[in-house]
C-alpha cells in the first residue's frame, strides 16, 4: 500500500502519527500539558474521515468539526468563534484540515473498497460531481434560497478558474483534490487572521494536508502541507 501511495505522495505518515507529532510538539514549544490543546478539524463530512481507528486523532479534547463537503469550512466566523471559546485555560488550538482521496490497494485513484462492500466506491465522491459540474457548462450563481445546492456550487464557482488546469492534468480528480486543498487552506488562515479571539487569546496552529482513504480497515495517510503557529 505504501508503494502505491508513494507513486502520488512524495511525503506522507498515518493521519495519527501526524496529528500526534503535532500535538506533541505545541506541548512542548508552549510549556503546556496535551490535555490543555483542544484541537478543531475540517475535513469532509464522508465517514472514512470520522472514523475513529482510521483516523485516531490525537485530540485530548475532542474535536470540533468546521468541515463540510469536501472539507471547506462552512462554519465560517461564526462557528469559529464558538470553538475560541472552547479552549481551555491556558491551552492551545490546532486547527487540522484539509481535501481527502481514496487509493485502493490495486493502486486506482479515487477509489477505494469500504467496509461491507464487495465493489469499489469513489471518495471523495461528492468532489468528483463537483469537478464535473465544473468542467460542464451548468455552472450558476448560487441560490441562497436552496441551501440543499449552497455547498457543490459554491465550490464549483470557487473551482471554475482552474477548469482547464484539471482538465489537463494526467489524474484530474487528484489535481482537483490538490486545488481544493488550497482552497481551504487558505480560508482556515483568513477565518483565524480575522477573528479576534483566535489573535489575543492563546496560541493558535495548523496542521494541513490531504488525507489518503484506504481499502477497509487500513489506516488513513496524511500527506503533510502545513504546519506552523499563526501566532
Amino acid at each position: 500500500m505504501l508503494e502505491i501511495i508513494s507513486q502520488h505522495f512524495e511525503k506522507f505518515s498515518t493521519m495519527s502519527e501526524a496529528s500526534r507529532i503535532a500535538v506533541l510538539e505545541i506541548a512542548e514549544r508552549e510549556g503546556i500539558d496535551m490535555k490543555k490543546i483542544i484541537v478543531a478539524t475540517s475535513f469532509c463530512f464522508d465517514e472514512l474521515n470520522h472514523h475513529q481507528a482510521k483516523m485516531n486523532l490525537h485530540s485530548p479534547q475532542g474535536t470540533f468539526i468546521m468541515g463540510g463537503l469536501a472539507g471547506y469550512p462552512f462554519v465560517g466566523n461564526i462557528g469559529l468563534t464558538a470553538f475560541a471559546d472552547h479552549v481551555p485555560d491556558g491551552g492551545a488550538a490546532l486547527f487540522i484540515f484539509g481535501s481527502h482521496i481514496g487509493i485502493s490497494c490495486t493502486g486506482e485513484v479515487g477509489k477505494i473498497k469500504r467496509v461491507g462492500q464487495k465493489r469499489h466506491t469513489n471518495t471523495c465522491g461528492a468532489l468528483m460531481m463537483v469537478q464535473n459540474h465544473v468542467l460542464s457548462s451548468e455552472i450558476h450563481e448560487v441560490d441562497a434560497a436552496d441551501y440543499s445546492a449552497f455547498q457543490p456550487e459554491f465550490l464549483a464557482i470557487r473551482l471554475l478558474p482552474m477548469a482547464d488546469d484539471i482538465r489537463k492534468a494526467e489524474v484530474p480528480i487528484l489535481k482537483t483534490t490538490h486545488l481544493v486543498y488550497d482552497e481551504i487552506e487558505n480560508e482556515i488562515l483568513k477565518l483565524i487572521i480575522n477573528n479576534p479571539l483566535l489573535q489575543s487569546e492563546f496560541p493558535v496552529y495548523i496542521l494541513g494536508g490531504i488525507v489518503i482513504n484506504t481499502d477497509e480497515t487500513l489506516p488513513n495517510y496524511f500527506s503533510q502541507k502545513v504546519f506552523r503557529k499563526v501566532h
